[in-house]
């Protein structure tokens, strides 16, 4: 089931079943919790190398959860040099939360 974004729904759920995911979502909400960067977290997104960090999960397993967040259109990464930055993707979130709000 797709909602009018385009989200598609079970994608998302799948997306958000895993608490470690479901928490990267919670904390890219304050993406200024994080690190200083060179560019503006709120610009550019958060660097993958701090949300490894504050999951405690490695490199690899940061780089799946990421995508997988971002295959369900929950993320959008921006590559800044070598480094992928994570933003949430707002309209999609929100989309989500209206389609929660549906009678089913």
């Amino acid at each position: 089931m797709e909602t009018t974004t385009g989200l598609d729904l079970a994608a998302a759920f799948k997306a958000l079943g895993h608490p470690t995911r479901l928490a990267i979502l919670g904390w890219l909400k304050d993406p200024e919790s994080f690190p200083s960067q060179d560019r503006p977290a709120a610009e550019v997104g958060v660097c993958l190398k701090h949300i490894q960090a504050r999951a405690d999960v490695s490199q690899s397993t940061a780089s799946q959860f990421m995508a997988v967040l971002q295959r369900a259109g929950l993320v959008a990464c921006t590559r800044v040099g070598q480094f992928s930055h994570y933003q949430r993707d707002e309209e999609n979130i929100a989309a989500l939360s209206r389609a929660l709000a549906i009678d089913v």
